[in-house]
């Protein structure tokens, strides 16, 4: 779970399942308010985590499964990455560049 880099308040899963579905960039400290950014490092396993849909398909795509099945695919990778994502989060104050 990720830690406020300015007072040190560890976030809830809930918290960060929050923040997470938000559109800003930064995420909101619900301790002291302030804005926090995302590591490098965060955002680049953040990137990776939307081509796990690519899974299913490809399954699919071998061994010809029922639509229904790779709907089901689908929605236990999404339950998945709300699971484990909130934990692979890394907070920093200031904006850190990609490469």
């Amino acid at each position: 779970m990720p830690v406020c880099a300015n007072c040190r308040h560890h976030w809830s899963f809930r918290e960060t399942l929050r923040a997470m579905y938000t559109l800003k960039p930064t995420m909101t400290c619900p301790n002291c308010r302030k804005e926090q950014h995302l590591t490098a490092a965060s955002r680049k396993r953040g990137a990776l985590m939307p081509f796990l849909v690519v899974i299913p398909m490809l399954i699919n795509m071998f061994f010809d499964l029922n639509w229904l099945a790779v709907i089901g695919e689908m929605l236990m990778i999404a339950v998945i990455f709300n699971l484990v994502y909130p934990r692979l989060i890394d907070l920093t104050e200031e904006e850190e560049p990609i490469w």
